[in-house]
């Protein structure tokens, strides 16, 4: 087959060889004969039980949702009655789908979408495209929310002393602490919530002020995705919180800051990141450069353009460097070697250059004082009000940690848990189970009976937000509405629901608690405000304005002087929120257990991972079960060599090892909850590794689609584009590559 060329263009050689894994870099016999399996036909692969070791698990909770709720209704309703519509709706054609706009809410805002509906039930959710500054898209939590919707393990009954009950018992006991806290004001009575972003619960919330001034309100977050508004409060004196605009950023630098996989607001954040380095014009073509500091290789580092490898616990060294050098005052460059210190020299030299063009990220796994340096350079850059804006943001209350000590105090007679799952995911020191039943009534709604439910007096289960009405605000402050699409399938309740009836009051229909709150937002003809608002989605022109900020040198001094730098050659951990389970509110999701890791390829279990040479010291390989130790506390867990890790660092992710879970999510992973203290939730340093002599073999999908050494990939670097933008019309994927003869000159593909 000939190939056309441009007769400008040299013809395209030779080209970089990519390796998939260490196995295929060694060209071991295991990976020789995995090729051998996988193609032609992969006719052997089912028959073996340790690559595809839960393909029943799969087929399971794919006959599961095809009973539930694609096909029968039988977690519904045991029988379904055909019978015509007394008055049909408005536009229902039988057969054809039905769209509405509703939203999914997330810790720091939600996610406009546009849900489908086949004949009253929920079955696919797409971004909302009518949304402004929104390209339609979603994430994979929000897609992977339908199986949720449908999951045959939720909570399905009210429960009194473990005992079933009903909703109307439930009620009237909500109704009997209304009377009971509203004489006393509040006196005994705490809250436990997720973190949110409604304006009808922050209205409930405001009113339980009123009448319960003296209650606890409490917020409990194991991602720590709060901690960019936390930081920005510390530093700046002000309720804000940030937004990045990597959309607007010439250079940008990661510290530590997986700001495309594991942060909160990903689906923004990719969004603005892929605008800022989008080519149209080849000779002029301009795109953001991106560095990366990080010990984990993650998503945010394989995109990067320069990547720095250092351990988590060292990159507040590595950030006192980068805005020494960046011409910060009062920061002195200590603790890094002479290769890192050449590496932030040029990397600050790029800042330098961008001016206000720059942007300086801190993760949310890294201590304030790295936030206050990364702020600190913006400021010093004059990027704020540029790249890095801020707007309003909402008081979270007290922390997990206050509350314990409250409830170990005898100081709480009454708690209310509204989500979440703090006897899997609190800090291990608070050892929360216990510490929970101090309380001497403990009322928690929730969307499955966990190991949270155990210790409660009443369990309410919760419905899932296609269920109920409901607003939220977007992380620009945009209002949207929460619309369902079905009626609760197990007659649950939501948070604005419990918390009208301990307030006492007399709207306590979801529908209508929004539209009062919706009242308040809009003047002028509320029923149409009303209509436009579900038709569209978003109520027009309610984004909060940004905020005009001061760095607050003094709180950042304070902070740079209260960090601790960790010595160095100890083994690390570090702990990553999962990409696919979060926290592990989608541990019985059984297409995210499915889904693999974006880094590791690694399905249905968590892994630890380490770099090679750090498994060699340790004479370990993968699927080594060790005993990993840190702070007093340990763990078992596989062993798993990830290629572009840090030395000396061991990765795990949350959201594992559940004790109490659905059929799909059980035995899946260990939990690395049981080592994460509260001064450490997100680097510990100290651990140790032992083997066990346990094997487990791993789910990965690493190796699959190796196409035999077949290209899969055209690329070339921005020069290169720049002199041959159709150069990927020039390479010819079917035929082996020759060697090379001009090194440099052509774009390199992957063969």
């Amino acid at each position: 087959m000939s190939k056309t060329i441009p007769p400008t263009c040299p013809e395209p050689e030779t080209g970089r060889t990519y390796w998939r894994s260490l196995d295929q870099l060694s060209d071991t016999p295991e990976f020789r004969e995995w090729l051998h399996r996988e193609f032609p036909s992969g006719a052997s692969e089912l028959t073996d039980p340790v690559s595809r070791r839960h393909f029943v698990k799969i087929m399971s909770a794919s006959f599961a949702l095809a009973g539930m709720g694609l096909g029968l209704t039988g977690c519904r309703k045991p029988e379904e009655k055909v019978e015509p519509f007394g008055k049909q709706p408005a536009d229902y054609v039988h057969g054809v789908p039905s769209f509405y706009a509703t939203a999914m809410p997330t810790r720091t805002g939600a996610l406009p979408l546009v849900a489908k509906s086949h004949d009253g039930r929920p079955v696919k959710v797409e971004g909302n495209a009518l949304y402004p500054n929104g390209n339609g898209g979603t994430d994979r939590f929000a897609q992977a929310s339908i199986l949720n919707l449908y999951d045959p393990d939720r909570a399905t009954r009210y429960l009194q002393g473990g005992f079933d009950t009903t909703k109307d018992k439930a009620t009237d006991f909500l109704g009997e602490l209304s009377k009971k806290f509203s004489a006393n004001q509040g006196a005994g009575l705490a809250f436990l919530v997720e973190p949110g972003n409604s304006p009808s619960r922050q209205r409930l919330r405001e009113v339980v002020k009123g009448v319960m001034p003296k209650a606890g309100w409490f917020t409990h977050d194991p991602t720590g995705a709060g901690v960019h508004a936390a930081a920005a409060g510390e530093f700046f004196g002000k309720d804000v919180a940030p937004t990045f605009h990597f959309d607007k950023a010439e250079v940008i630098v990661s510290l530590d800051c997986d700001f495309l996989g594991s942060e909160e607001e990903v689906h923004n954040h990719i969004r603005r990141f892929a605008d800022g380095r989008r080519l149209t014009d080849a000779k002029d073509a301009k795109m953001s450069r991106l560095y990366a500091i990080e010990g984990l290789l993650t998503l945010t580092g394989a995109n990067a353009d320069h990547r720095l490898r250092l351990q988590s616990s060292a990159v507040l060294g590595a950030a006192k460097a980068l805005a020494a050098a960046a011409g910060v005052s009062g920061v002195s460059a200590e603790g890094v070697s002479a290769e890192a210190a050449k590496w932030l020299a040029e990397c600050a030299n790029d800042l330098k250059a961008a001016g206000d063009k720059a942007l300086v990220v801190a993760g949310v796994g890294q201590p304030a004082a790295v936030h206050a340096l990364a702020y600190a350079i913006n400021a010093k850059l004059g990027s704020i009000g540029r790249t890095v804006d801020f707007r309003p943001t909402l008081s979270a209350g007290g922390t997990i940690q206050q509350l314990a000590t409250a409830l170990n105090g005898d100081a709480v007679d009454t708690l209310i848990i509204l989500g979440g799952n703090p006897a899997y995911t609190a800090p291990a020191d608070l050892n929360w189970a216990a510490a929970q039943k101090k309380a001497k009534t403990v009322v928690r709604l929730g969307y499955h009976e966990d190991e949270t439910a155990d210790g409660c007096t009443w369990h309410i289960p919760a419905v899932h937000y296609l269920e109920t009405w409901g607003d939220a605000r977007t992380s620009d402050g945009t209002v949207v509405p929460i619309q369902p699409l079905i009626a609760p399938l197990f007659n649950g309740m939501s948070d604005l629901e419990v918390l009208s009836h301990l307030v006492g009051s007399a709207t306590v229909k979801t529908y209508e608690v929004v539209r009062e709150t919706f009242s308040g937002l809009v003047s002028g003809d509320m029923e149409s405000a009303w209509g436009r608002f579900l038709h569209d989605g978003f109520l027009a022109k309610s984004a909060a304005k940004t905020v005009s900020v001061s760095l607050n040198s003094s709180a950042v001094a304070k902070s740079l002087a209260a960090a601790k730098s960790e010595a160095a050659g100890k083994l690390e951990v570090v702990f990553r929120r999962d990409s696919k389970l979060d926290d592990g509110s989608f541990n019985n999701n059984g297409w995210m257990l499915e889904l693999p890791d974006p880094i590791t390829k690694v399905t249905w279990d968590n892994v630890i991972s380490v770099s090679r040479k750090t498994a060699h010291e340790h004479d370990l390989v993968n699927d080594d079960v060790v005993t990993l130790s840190v702070g007093g506390r340990s763990v078992e867990g596989m062993i798993y060599v990830q290629p572009g890790q840090v030395d000396g660092t061991l990765g795990v992710t949350l959201g594992w090892g559940r004790t109490k879970t659905g059929r799909i999510g059980k035995d899946a992973g260990f939990n690395a909850y049981t080592i994460r203290s509260s001064d450490a939730q997100h680097i510990a340093v100290g651990a140790t590794v032992k083997k066990t002599g346990k094997k487990n073999p791993t789910s990965v999908t690493q190796e699959h689609w190796s196409m035999e050494g077949r290209p899969i990939i055209r690329e070339a670097n921005l020069e290169q584009f720049r002199e041959h933008p159709d150069f990927t019309k020039s390479l010819n994927l079917h035929e082996p590559p020759k060697p090379s003869t001009e090194k440099g000159e052509w774009p390199k593909s992957l063969y």
